[in-house]
């Protein structure tokens, strides 16, 4: 870890898988390679590392949430997404992870109602939490935008009341 903070980050995920394959625990090695990776932008890289133990240790579901956002960073939002879903579907009281479906969910028309689930269950799980404002705000926005635009008609009388369009 000591070569990371140095900024050899190459050489620190040198180290580190050796520290993996002699033995070390797993669990801290792989945490360091995955942040080393990322800080180092090698994001696959740091998805082969996360892969190979997620074989073998599927329930790590922070590693998961980690392996989510690097997937949306390289632009696999179907992989996020399917990664969040997992997530969501095994460990449903993580407020994170429906925050983030959110948020995936929220840019596509058709998943509003997708969006707006997943912001009420954030609020639910987690009502102060560090995404609380923001989601409350988005919530009233999905919501606004799910009415869709008003016809407005065509003119007005002078006495205010409407006139119909031909």
């Amino acid at each position: 870890a000591s070569h990371a903070r140095a900024g050899d980050l190459l050489r620190a995920e040198q180290y580190l898988s050796a520290a993996r394959q002699r033995g070390h625990d797993e669990a801290t090695v792989v945490y360091w390679l995955v942040r080393v990776c990322v800080a180092a932008s090698r994001y696959q890289s740091a998805l082969g590392h996360a892969s190979t133990y997620l074989r073998d240790h599927p329930g790590d579901w922070a590693l998961r949430l980690v392996v989510a956002t690097i997937y949306e960073v390289l632009g696999d939002v179907a992989r996020s997404q399917s990664e969040l879903e997992r997530i969501v579907g095994t460990e449903p009281l993580m407020p994170l992870p429906h925050y983030r479906l959110a948020m995936l969910y929220r840019d596509r028309h058709a998943d509003q109602e997708r969006a707006r689930q997943h912001l009420r269950e954030y609020l639910r799980l987690n009502p102060e939490g560090p995404h609380a404002v923001e989601v409350r705000s988005l919530l009233a926005q999905v919501v606004a935008a799910s009415v869709g635009p008003r016809r407005l008609p065509s003119s007005f009388s002078l006495d205010g009341s409407e006139e119909e369009a031909p």
